[in-house]
């Protein structure tokens, strides 16, 4: 789209003048709306833009002076008000040329308005181009996409939701996820439980994909392939409801990337971290967490403790290398390599310029994990985030007392995080004594606590008792990442605050006012289990096209603590396959590929799910590839629960996963305790 809708990756020979130079980048403008801004925002920064030759970026309802003999490309919304202020733009002969980009399919009536108005202001010869793009979501990572869709669980449950308000916001995820698939250029066999949001989606989606690919003269899914294969491999597609696992929204991570969406909210790649001087004054810093980062990519899934090492490593490697070229240089550092001695040789002088520019990255990479290790440890400091962890790491074995314990503990000084704890705790024991559950949010009220959340809660079990399920966190007694370590296996062998008294002196002059080493040995060595969250359970399930014999989903496995519709027992263990098994048994199956006869595609909900669809479209009954979206709310730690089983499975699965929004703990508390308002 930013190369005017050309393959930028052209052969060999291609694009280059007769000189045998690159032809220079076509210049031009890019106009966006919120909603585009955000998709842009997310995978390309500034710099990336005036790479691909934008010169400048503007919103679309933005003041805008004319810039003549330039291009513009317009990324938006297919929404009436953006077609009135694009003809605006061209009435107004703001550029020279108009590409125009819609992120999903445009309408046949807007088309038809735009194509009017534009005609009527004379300037429809400037529209070069007017594209589909289906690019209406969001990629904040490789495997992960969302829907951009915030607020969609408070949505969804809200009894004054009307039916013309629910079918329009089911029409926009069906129309989202079609845009997701075509840019896969995958047509998924279809699952997903029945009776909610989720059947509603896959019954839709089933319809709009049989449409596109019986109804439309071109197959979008099949133009410009990459190969035969890709198109063969076929995915499942599995489709859940949020109320299928609440518990895993209050969880407290440990691992680095899920860690910095709990405390400080990842939103469009980007955190922004609240600093204060030695005066005491505050200020604010944004930091871009880019998938192009080497840090970023081999340490977002790692265990905090262990980032703090690979911090240290990292700039150790830095410093002596720096040291290096800065000798080779004749200098005494990196930034005065501008006055280099010319008297060294030309080989050392072309090996220090060369690596200088990869130097400075990596430079600015490691003062920013520094900068934000340094204050996710005053977070964990203040509010108790590594005791917390262990205690929901061991969740199974806490009483009553040790709950109370930690809610009435002052060195824990977060009321949410407190909230937190107790909501899994009460998720996770279904047969809790009223007198017992008074106690408990008696203390939390005491600890300052805004018990509107946990209100709605008991207002979903009433209500829901017999239909929905809500499962408790999967949390259970499980094999942990290091062998030693007692307790469970929360604790890890290796003795890695040794290695994190020594990162402030070795980090000494690098970064202005490092101080890890003194607040890491306050810090536990705590390395997370190995467990499998319910979601990840149910998805191993699908893909094998069996169900669960083993190990059950953690407490309970899917706990009727809420819903004794999925007729967990009490107990861990292998409960939990036979609640993996009883719910796929209500799964309603689709395949958009085969024809409507009798009980094939979504009428064949009493079919066992190990002979749906995808097992056979995979021949085997095993597929290798999913998808799985949640609708109402997804988090980090789902997502790198379903990463780690791909990574170990043999062979090697592979899973995207995505949601309606990217959302921490403190959002989605915040949505129930709108619905407990309302």
């Amino acid at each position: 789209m930013l190369h005017l809708n050309d393959n930028p990756r052209m052969s060999e020979g291609e694009g280059a003048n007769t000189s045998g130079e690159p032809e220079a980048p076509i210049w031009k403008v890019l106009v966006f709306d919120s909603f585009c801004r955000d998709v842009v925002s997310t995978v390309l920064r500034v710099n990336d833009l005036r790479d691909n030759g934008v010169t400048m970026h503007m919103q679309l309802q933005a003041q805008r002076s004319p810039i003549p003999d330039v291009p513009a490309i317009y990324f938006v919304q297919p929404k009436r008000e953006s077609i009135a202020r694009m003809s605006e733009d061209i009435a107004r002969d703001l550029y020279e040329l108009y590409y125009i980009n819609f992120a999903s399919s445009l309408p046949r009536a807007l088309l038809e308005e735009f194509a009017v108005q534009t005609t009527a202001s004379g300037k429809s010869h400037q529209i070069v181009q007017v594209y589909d793009q289906y690019l209406n979501f969001l990629c904040p990572e490789e495997n992960m996409f969302s829907l951009h869709l915030p607020s969609t669980f408070e949505a969804i449950h809200n009894p004054s939701m009307t039916d013309a308000a629910m079918n329009s916001l089911i029409d926009n995820i069906v129309t989202a996820l079609f845009s997701v698939l075509l840019t896969l250029k995958t047509i998924p066999s279809i699952c997903a439980p029945r009776g909610n949001a989720a059947e509603m989606v896959a019954t839709r989606l089933d319809a709009k994909l049989r449409e596109h690919i019986l109804g439309s003269r071109h197959n979008l899914f099949t133009e410009d392939a990459d190969d035969i294969l890709s198109q063969s491999r076929r995915p499942v597609l599995i489709l859940l409801d949020r109320d299928f696992d609440l518990g895993s929204m209050f969880m407290h991570s440990w691992t680095y990337q899920a860690l910095i969406h709990d405390i400080y909210d990842i939103r469009l790649n980007q955190i922004t971290i609240e600093h204060t001087d030695d005066s005491g004054r505050k200020s604010k810093k944004s930091y871009d967490l880019n998938v192009n980062d080497a840090f970023w990519a081999r340490n977002a899934d790692q265990p905090f403790p262990e980032v703090a090492v690979s911090i240290d490593d990292a700039s150790t490697a830095f410093k002596r290398e720096a040291d290096e070229i800065t000798r080779m240089g004749g200098v005494s550092s990196l930034d005065e390599m501008g006055n280099i001695d010319v008297g060294a040789s030309t080989k050392q002088l072309q090996r220090a310029i060369t690596t200088l520019p990869e130097m400075t990255a990596r430079k600015a990479s490691i003062d920013m994990h520094m900068n934000i290790a340094t204050s996710m440890l005053d977070s964990i400091k203040d509010r108790q985030l590594d005791d917390l962890f262990q205690i929901e790491e061991q969740l199974t074995r806490q009483s009553k007392t040790s709950i109370l314990e930690a809610i009435n503990d002052p060195e824990k000084k977060n009321p949410q995080d407190k909230l937190r704890l107790f909501i899994l705790y009460f998720l996770a024991n279904e047969g809790m004594r009223q007198a017992d559950i008074d106690e408990c949010e008696a203390a939390l009220t005491a600890a300052g606590c805004d018990l509107a959340p946990l209100q709605y809660l008991h207002k979903l079990k009433r209500v829901n008792k017999m239909n929905a399920s809500v499962a408790s966190p999967g949390i259970g007694p499980t094999h942990a990442v290091t062998g030693g370590g007692g307790g469970g296996g929360a604790m890890g062998s290796s003795d890695l605050l040794g290695k994190f008294s020594s990162i402030s002196s070795r980090l000494a002059g690098f970064t202005e006012g490092s101080s890890l080493g003194t607040i890491f040995s306050n810090v536990r060595n705590l390395l997370p289990t190995r467990k499998q969250l319910p979601i990840t359970r149910v998805v191993e399930s699908v893909m094998a096209g069996r169900s669960s014999g083993g190990g059950g989903l953690g407490i309970g496995g899917i706990r009727a603590g809420i819903s004794s519709a999925t007729g967990a027992g009490s107990g861990g263990g292998g409960g939990g396959g036979n609640a993996v098994s009883r719910m796929l048994d209500t799964f309603v199956y689709f395949d958009p590929k085969q024809a409507r006869r009798g009980n094939l595609a979504g009428s064949n909900a009493n079919v066992p799910h190990h002979t749906g669809p995808h097992a056979a479209a995979n021949g085997d009954g095993a597929a290798q590839e999913a998808i799985v979206f949640v609708i109402g709310g997804g988090n980090y730690v789902e997502y790198q629960n379903l990463m780690e089983f791909s990574q170990q499975s043999s062979p090697r699965k592979h899973i995207v996963y995505g949601s309606t929004s990217i959302i921490n703990a403190d959002g989605f508390l915040g949505e129930l305790s709108r619905l407990n308002a309302s």
